[in-house]
């Protein structure tokens, strides 16, 4: 499977598209552009997980291997650089709050982040699925008493991945499948791609198989 590196752009819950802050790090005057640079390897993870679900759309058969710390570090270096330059919205509306800099160091120092941190799945938005091309959602959600950052959520067509910064007792978001094996693409009884996630310390949960009509994300 070809893919490429950078970040895909993402959207926000009213469809709108979100600014690349780039270079993200130099916005927030805390990196140099070789730190910056360094995190490119995280945007690589979260564009070539975002092809391989759109080759399953295309019925491109095929199947890769990721790195799933890394998804999660692409979540958490967006959430820090939207939240930094301040384009993350809610509902809209721009979202206040600061990220500790001790999550910057995490990018770099790469440790994993212990349960119940992390990366989960929930369900997609319905606005992700409607008709017409794949539609890729972010959201930050934020902790309501403080108003700081406690994670993301990013959708992508069927798929709809969270990403927590800090334990809440209250997600409000129905959660399953924490750090997940990996995803099957199937048309029927074919097998159309099959993504594989490594977990530094092992998935905590089986494969999550989707069976989807492609034409739901056809742009024809």
């Amino acid at each position: 499977m070809t893919v490429r590196a950078g970040p895909r752009s993402l959207y926000d819950n009213l469809n709108r598209v979100i600014p690349n802050p780039f270079p993200w790090a130099e916005t927030a005057k805390i990196l140099c552009r070789k730190h910056n640079s360094d995190l490119s390897v995280f945007d690589t993870a979260g564009t070539n997980l975002f092809e391989a679900i759109k080759h399953a759309f295309d019925l491109k058969e095929g199947s890769i291997d990721l790195n799933g710390n890394d998804i999660e570090r692409f979540m958490l270096q967006r959430l820090c650089a939207l939240t930094f330059s301040k384009v993350a919205t809610v509902s809209g509306f721009q979202a206040g709050g600061s990220i500790n800099p001790r999550l910057i160091e995490e990018c770099f120092t790469r440790p994993t982040l212990p349960p119940p941190l992390g990366l989960y799945m929930t369900y997609p938005p319905p606005h992700v699925q409607r008709p017409g091309g794949v539609h890729t959602e972010y959201t930050s959600l934020y902790n309501s008493l403080t108003r700081n950052p406690a994670g993301c959520r990013i959708s992508f067509g069927p798929i709809s991945m969270v990403f927590f910064i800090e334990a809440t007792e209250n997600a409000m978001l129905p959660l399953y499948n924490y750090r997940p094996s990996g995803f099957r693409f199937w048309n029927g009884d074919k097998l159309i791609q099959e993504i594989r996630l490594h977990w530094e310390n092992g998935a905590q949960s089986d494969f999550i198989g989707f069976d989807f009509d492609p034409n739901l994300y056809s742009n024809e």
